[in-house]
């Protein structure tokens, strides 16, 4: 409700808030502006844009209402310039733009979410790898269900599982932080591209270093680690040998002596130690496992290539679940970067 001040003015709240801001000058009101809301900033817009000149008299009763001393300033004029130019410093031109149109707002905060769920999966999942569990949630879901069960199946599944849970009982976003998501967001999107083809790119040099004798693999990795450490980083959490068999989880071992032969399994364990042995054939049932011991003991040798191919063909099963997102090799990229 309007309030004369002193017999002076009537002013509305949003013309008082409008002219301190003002008198504040850019840098302490662009902070304050930071904490305000949407319909809060557009009513602020309005009366700033509305105030006119105001005498010192004015201002200095305006400011006894919040502050017990106050020096009289020069004549203040407010008008859109004068807030545009303050709301520069605190918001991108964008949503500077929404609030002197309303209208023309709540279509580009819908484009976010449409052109999110256009933009390659590849690109949208290392997104989401990158942002908190939380903001992943909020924007999960904002996604069709379609979309949202083909990134989400392509999560690490700590991630995953957590992203589920969290749907189950979203929690409440305020105006404030969903409009930092959708800047996020927006600003992911102009980068979409080059990160779908980062991501692509990786995957590539992975599989070809994966298809690599180990001696080969090691020495691209090293080269790889001098010239871009970050992408050898993550591209290391996506490499897989038989030496690696041991970091792989109960669950994806059990998955891959489902698709081995006991002949493939015994030929590859050839030449190991008794601790290596124990531990892959730990997550084997136990019929297949005393058949598979048993063979072992018997101390027979086997032509170190035919061990070799045994052993590449574990590795191609276990790349291939990894590739179909039934198992985990190990680290998300997001851990290693």
């Amino acid at each position: 409700m309007p309030e004369a001040i002193g017999g002076e003015r009537t002013l509305t709240g949003p013309e008082k808030a409008a002219a301190l801001l003002l008198m504040m000058g850019r840098p302490p009101a662009a902070r304050l502006l930071k904490q305000f809301d949407q319909p809060d900033l557009q009513a602020l817009a309005r009366a700033a844009a509305g105030l006119g000149a105001m005498s010192p008299t004015t201002l200095d009763r305006l400011v006894d209402e919040f502050v017990s001393d106050f020096s009289a300033c020069a004549d203040l004029i407010g008008d859109a310039a004068q807030v545009k130019s303050l709301l520069a410093d605190a918001l991108p031109p964008e949503q500077i733009a929404g609030i002197f149109s309303p209208e023309s707002a709540e279509p580009n905060q819908v484009d976010v979410w449409r052109t999110l769920a256009e933009t390659p999966e590849a690109a949208v999942i290392a997104f989401l790898i990158a942002e908190r569990p939380t903001t992943a949630t909020y924007i999960l879901s904002k996604l069709d269900s379609s979309v949202a069960t083909k990134v989400v199946a392509a999560l690490p599944r700590d991630r995953r599982n957590a992203a589920l849970c969290g749907l189950v009982a979203p929690l409440d976003v305020t105006p404030l932080a969903a409009r930092l998501i959708e800047e996020a967001v927006g600003g992911a999107l102009k980068q979409a591209p080059k990160a779908a083809a980062d991501v692509e790119g990786r995957s590539r040099l992975a599989g070809i270093i994966n298809g690599l004798d180990p001696p080969e693999a090691e020495d691209a990795m090293r080269a790889l680690e001098q010239v871009r450490p970050k992408d050898a980083a993550i591209v290391k959490t996506m490499l897989f040998s038989f030496n690696d068999l041991p970091r792989l989880s109960e669950r994806a071992r059990a998955l891959l002596f489902d698709r081995a032969s006991i002949d493939i399994v015994v030929m590859a364990l050839r030449g190991t130690d008794a601790d290596f042995r124990d531990t892959v054939l730990s997550s084997m049932p136990s019929r297949g496992r005393r058949l598979v011991e048993g063979e072992l003991s018997s101390g027979a040798s086997a032509p170190p290539r035919d061990i070799a191919k045994a052993r590449k063909a574990i590795t191609e099963i276990v790349l291939g679940m990894a590739s179909r997102n039934e198992i985990e090799l190990g680290g998300s990229p997001a851990e290693a970067a």
